[in-house]
């Protein structure tokens, strides 16, 4: 294999207004796993490859998605647990399936279907 070139992304970061309550959020209502949390500084999250991290700072929309095996059941558990979520559409060009939601310090984030990763 080449060396010196991208492998990954490495990390996504989110604004929070309210760090401790967003992290609780991500951990309790999304189900990410938290790896590190340094109080009014940063949580971090394991998702797959990649470390989506919480820091305090502005919030708004995100440019990047989270893959769902299962959008359908993952927007059901949502609004189960009272969050507002867009209706799931497909997406004809890319083969995605997916829908955004806004997280409660008002970050959209988008969740797609997964698709097969060539390993």
């Amino acid at each position: 294999m080449e060396r010196g070139r991208v492998v990954a992304v490495g990390h996504v970061g989110l604004g929070a207004r309210d760090l401790e309550g967003l992290a609780r959020f991500y951990r309790e209502v999304l189900g990410l796993k938290q790896s590190v949390y340094y109080p009014n500084t940063v949580a971090i999250f394991e998702v797959g490859d990649v470390d989506v991290f919480l820091a305090p700072g502005a919030t708004g929309a995100a440019d990047f998605d989270l893959s769902a095996d299962d959008v359908d059941a993952f927007r059901a558990r949502l609004v189960a647990a009272g969050i507002a979520c867009d209706e799931v559409k497909d997406n004809k060009q890319s083969g995605h399936r997916g829908f955004t939601f806004t997280d409660p310090d008002g970050n959209t984030v988008r969740v797609t279907s997964a698709h097969p990763r060539s390993r």
